[in-house]
């Protein structure tokens, strides 16, 4: 990302980013959720119906815990493999990082999801943030990460780096919209786990990897991840259509 874009642009956007978790945090804190989380969350739900379910429902099971996990496994494997240990150290600082951030401030707000019986124990009964997000945009800006190193052309690297991000505002825009967090959760996700990457791209400004090694840690990955998320999606479908079905 550094190799692509000027030092100040990733500091600016790091400062904002930062800013914007630890104001979402604070008001988390004091005043909770506003009205423009209920009135956003409403816009969004009221979409739902039997065309626009299967595609939520997938984005959701694929933004899961074990699927970003075998994804993200087999990106240090593969980093491992090529003997890339600072980057290993770095995939799994940012990791670690955003388990503390999601397993810590969970139930430091106690805060309640839309649909408030999705899940009854732990730290997952709790709304913020959303881990789904967090983790799910953490995958997909490493992608992004290594795409821009290890794809030459310059349309093929756009293209990719737009199929990366949809993929991080589906999963985000899915528990939405299918009542298992308020946007304030999702934003909260998104802007850690970028501020966690931009630190990264900042730090690593002048590390240089092969392209055709970054290509492979990118092709590796996503093929993991779909294969992974293709068999979860199919073994988890009736549970998740039945756990998802809206209360009222």
């Amino acid at each position: 990302m550094s190799a692509r874009f000027p030092k100040y642009l990733l500091t600016a956007c790091l400062a904002l980013a930062l800013l914007g978790v630890f104001l979402l945090i604070a008001r988390m804190s004091t005043t909770g959720y506003t009205g423009f989380d209920l009135s956003l969350s409403e816009a969004i739900r009221s979409l739902r119906n039997s065309t626009t379910e299967i595609p939520m429902l997938i984005a959701t099971l694929l933004g899961n815990g074990l699927v970003v996990t075998v994804a993200i496994a087999t990106l240090c494997a593969v980093l491992l493999y090529q003997r890339q240990w600072p980057l290993v150290v770095a995939v799994l600082t940012t990791v670690t990082a955003a388990g503390i951030f999601v397993s810590s401030i969970k139930p430091l707000t106690h805060a309640i999801r839309p649909e408030s019986d999705l899940y009854s124990k732990g730290v997952s009964v709790f709304s913020f943030p959303s881990g789904h997000t967090t983790f799910s945009t953490l995958l997909g800006l490493w992608l992004i990460w290594f795409t821009l190193r290890g794809v030459q052309k310059t349309w093929a690297r756009v293209l990719i780096v737009l199929v990366l991000f949809a993929m991080i505002c589906m999963v985000g825009l899915s528990r939405i919209y299918l009542g298992a967090h308020w946007p304030t959760d999702v934003a909260a996700g998104f802007l850690f786990s970028s501020s966690l990457v931009l630190i990264v791209a900042l730090i690593y400004a002048h590390y240089f990897i092969e392209p055709a090694a970054a290509l492979q840690v990118s092709k590796w990955t996503a093929l993991a991840y779909v294969l992974t998320g293709i068999v979860y999606v199919i073994y988890k479908w009736p549970s998740a259509v039945l756990m998802y079905t809206p209360s009222t």
